[in-house]
Parts: structure tokens; sequence; C-alpha cells
């Protein structure tokens, strides 16, 4: 008997129901702390590099789809609510016990470059969304009015309304489409890229400097259709930066921050958002100008551009640096791989009732969003709205209160959302009330005399409705899916109900409104879409989907 075996004590197997302890596992000692620096250097020289494995794509990833459904047409304070909607990663490190502070790409970042991460993608999310909203609410919808109208002035009159009203439907509808397209051929691109700066910087770089040019060069058109090609080239060029993006978020995040930035993230979103309108409308307090003077829509078009640049620098300049993908195996691309990912799940037949349940949310929601502006400027009684305040025009009051009283609800709704899951039992509850809630504030500015009041009180439930629905829903989508480890095609597949629903909601929202001549009829529409989307939600069963608060 060696010496080492005297020195070990035979100890007895724990009894059943004792703790076992795992050997090799629960008694493996923590190298950091017993071993001297001398023998980690000798054990790095000895340290045989391995062959890196083939990442998987960003379609395939679960945390990436949910990043793109808060992107393409949810909520972004959803992400903020800590609603556990229970998205298994597939490359989680509590999966196979890795260290939770490694990310999915293979790096172990510290606690400050943890910090800079969580920083980098809030920042970015909300600077990045700062001139989008801008131009999607304020500035299109009146640079299109202007170069709709015949008659030689600034287009903003009731008269040139409706056809701006088309107009604005049809470009909007192209870009959805085009997006929805560039989308699926930019993930892959992203992915098979190998570059010594990583596999996502050089496309938001590239994407940011396109979106700049295009939304530039935009301003200066006199043309509707030229306005409409730059247009749709600044869609491709901030595609080229939305997916990427994503994409970065899921892979550079470790497990245990994940939780913690996404949150952030969503928050950036929806602040950037309401800041955007806000500075859109205190840029453009010269409605009236059709030249390049101080104030009017080409010049705020214009600061836009340069909204894109910087974002994209000081979102780079936060985060830390990408690490080299040049080294990566290389893959071949498959005709398969762009779009394979929005094949939807078999055996799961509530699966495309949840898809509809979610279009026609989708649908209520972008419809009021896109004609908001119009709806504002020549489809309120001035007399309730009329005003001065800040130098505003009476459609800016509306739009800006719109945007902060609907920040204000989804916030109230991120916050209390938790309360809510634990509330109840069954989601299905609060799912169908949110839609119930969303449907009585839209009929609200049909039933108010005071304009005012009515759309501020809309913007305040329905953004409070929509984020509980949003995330409800979610959740219910995921309960039903019948195979974990399709999670992420499956949402893929679930996302495409965004960009339908936007599609059907600016499309029969742009139809009643001409049809009528009644801008505030949209709401209408929105009313009898949550209220056929409560209807579809009733039969979505969790069975027993363990949903928690963090």
């Amino acid at each position: 008997m060696t010496e080492d075996n005297q020195n070990n004590e035979f100890k007895p197997q724990p009894l059943p129901g004792q703790v076992f302890i795992r050997p090799g596992i629960d008694d493996r000692p923590d190298y950091e702390k017993t071993l001297t620096p001398e023998a980690k250097a000798a054990m790095r020289r000895l340290t045989v590099k391995q062959h890196p494995r083939v990442p998987e794509a960003s379609n395939e990833r679960p945390e990436t789809q949910v990043a793109r459904i808060a992107a393409e047409g949810g909520a972004p304070l959803t992400a903020a609510a800590h609603l556990d909607a229970a998205v298994p990663n597939l490359e989680s490190s509590f999966l196979d016990l890795r260290d939770p502070m490694t990310a999915p790409d293979g790096t172990k970042p510290t606690k400050s470059q943890a910090n800079r991460l969580t920083a980098g993608f809030a920042l970015g999310s909300m600077l990045f969304n700062v001139p989008l909203a801008a131009l999607n609410t304020v500035l299109m919808p009146q640079f299109v009015c202007r170069l709709t109208a015949v008659d030689g002035t600034s287009g903003l009159t009731p008269a040139n309304g409706l056809n701006s009203s088309c107009n604005l439907a049809l470009l909007t509808i192209a870009g959805f489409v085009l997006t929805f397209v560039m989308n699926a051929v930019i993930a892959v691109a992203s992915d098979h890229s190998y570059c010594r700066f990583g596999r996502r910087t050089p496309w938001i770089i590239g994407g940011s400097v396109l979106t700049a040019a295009a939304v530039a060069i935009m301003a200066t058109a006199e043309i509707l259709p030229l306005a409409v090609f730059f247009w749709l080239l600044a869609q491709i060029g901030y595609a080229m930066v939305a997916i990427p993006f994503a994409a970065a978020f899921g892979e550079r995040i470790p497990d245990k921050f994940r939780d913690r930035a996404d949150s952030w993230r969503g928050k950036g979103q929806a602040f950037g958002e309401m800041v955007g309108v806000i500075a859109a409308v205190a840029a453009t307090w010269n409605l009236d100008g059709l030249d390049w003077s101080v104030g009017t829509t080409r010049t705020a078009i214009v600061d836009c551009a340069w909204g894109f640049l910087v974002a994209a620098i000081v979102t780079l300049l936060i985060l830390p640096f990408e690490s080299s993908s040049s080294y990566l195996p290389r893959r071949s691309v498959k005709r398969s791989d762009y779009f394979s990912q929005y094949r939807p799940p078999k055996d799961a037949p509530k699966f495309y009732v949840a898809f509809v349940a979610r279009m026609l949310g989708v649908a209520a929601t972008v419809g009021i969003t896109v004609f908001q502006w119009y709806m504002a400027q020549f489809g309120l009684d001035k007399a309730s709205v009329d005003s001065r305040f800040l130098g505003f025009h009476g459609a800016g009051v509306v739009v800006v209160a719109m945007a902060v009283c609907t920040f204000v609800g989804a916030l109230a709704a991120a916050l209390l959302l938790g309360r809510i899951a634990r509330a109840v039992d069954d989601l299905r509850m609060p799912a169908v009330a949110s839609c119930v809630l969303f449907a009585v504030a839209a009929v609200l500015p049909l039933l108010i005399d005071d304009h005012m009041l009515a759309i501020a009180l809309y913007a305040l439930l329905a953004g409070f409705a929509y984020v509980v629905f949003d995330s409800t829903s979610q959740s219910l989508e995921l309960a039903i899916l019948p195979d974990v480890r399709s999670v992420g095609r499956s949402l893929a597949a679930y996302s495409l109900a965004n960009t339908i629903g936007a599609l059907l909601g600016v499309a029969v929202c742009a139809v009643v409104i001409i049809a009528t001549g009644v801008y505030l009829s949209m709401f209408a529409v929105a009313a009898i879409a949550m209220l056929l989307a409560a209807v579809l939600t009733l039969p979505l069963k969790n069975d027993g989907a363990s949903i928690e608060n963090d």
C-alpha cells in the first residue's frame, strides 16, 4: 500500500436520500485558488489549442429570435418586464455545467467588460431608435405630404391628406416587404462573415454609413419616386445594422448578465422611440418652410442622417472590441439557409391560432402609429388641440403627447407584469384582459369630444395593454411548442406575424381612411382587431407551463 493510499480514509457511500457527491464534479478543486501563478503559466504553455466549432447561425439562436421579435413588432419594454418566458437557450452554460460568465461565442468578459456590454447594447438601442422613430412617426409623413402636393404649397392641407395617406401606405408596405427579405439575407451573410474585426462589427459600420447616406440624399428629393428609392435604400442599410446588432447581443452576453442586459436594452429602445418623436417635432417648428432653412423637414431629415452615424460610433466605442472571426472554419452557404428558419413547427395546431392572434395585435398598433401624424394634422377638432406649446403646431402637441403617454403606460406595465403573472395561474386571463383594455382605449377617441384628452388616454391605456399582451402572448406561444430543441426556428416563424400584421394594419387603415375620409376610423379598426385577438387567445391554454417573475 502506497503512502497516498494510507492517507486516504475510507468514506462510506451516502444512504438513500443523502446528498451524493459526484466524483470529479462536486469535489473538483478550484484551480484558480489552489494553483500557483507558476503552475498556471505552465498549464497555459502545455495547453493544446482545440479546433473551434462552427458557430450556429444566428437564425437558430432562441435568444436572438426573442430580440428580433421585440425589434420587429413587439413592445420594447416587454424585455424590461422580467416575465420569464422560459426560452431555452441550447447554448446555455446551465445545461452543460459551463461557466455562466462565458458567453455563447466562447469569450469570458470581465466584470468591467460585462458592464460595458450592458451599457453598449442599451445605449445603442436608444441611439439608433431616436432617428428611426423620428423618421417613421413624424418626418416621413411630413415629407410625403409635401412631395404629394401639386399646388406648389407645403402640402399640409386637408385636401392633400388623403392622397398622402395612400402614398405613405404604399411606401410603408414596400419598406416592410424589403426589410423582411433583407433580414433573411443579412442574417445569413453576417453569420458567414470572416474578418479580423468580427462577424457583426463590419456590418454595423457599413449599414450605418449606408443608412446615413441614403437618408441625407433623400432629403434633397423633389419628386416622390426619388424619395421612395432612397428611403428603401435606407431600409436596407438599417437592416444591415439591426440584424447583426441583435445577433451580437445573443452571442456576446453571458448567461449571468443576460436578463439585466435585455431589460436595459428594452428600456433604451423604448426611451429612444419617445425621444425621437419629441426631437422630430421640436426640429420641425417651421412646418410651412419648403427650403433648407432651420426648422424645416429637410433639415430635420439631415439631422437624422447624422444621428445614425453618431449612434454607430458611440455604440462601438462603448462595446468591447469584437473578437476576430477570420480563424473560424469556413462553411458554405446553402440556399435553404435563407428562409428555412421560417418553417412552422409540426404537430402544433395551436401555433397558427397564436400566430393569427399576434398578427391582429400588431396590426392594431402599427396602423395607428403610421398614420398618427396625418390624424393629428387633418383629422382632429382644432379647437381642442390647437396650441403653440413650446412653438409646436397642434399636430406636434398631439404626437408628442401620444409618445409620452405610451411610454409611461408601457413602463407601468413592465413594472407590474411580474406581479400580474404571479397573481394568476393561467396567462390567458391577463392576455385577454389586455386585449379588451386596448379595445376600450381605442374607442375613446370616437366617443369623447375633447380629442386631446381622448387620444392621451388612448396612448396611456394602449401602451400599458400592449406590453401585457406582447409578453403574455409570447409566453403562451412558447408553452404550446412541441419540441424545445426547435424553439428558435419556431420563434422565427412566429415573428412572421409581426411582418404580416404590420402589412395588414397599414393596408386596412389606409383603405378605411380613404373610403370614409375620417382619420379617427382607424381607431375602430384597431379595436376590432384587438377583440378578435382576444377571442383567438382563449384556446391557448399554457398547459401548466411555469412562468414566474425573476
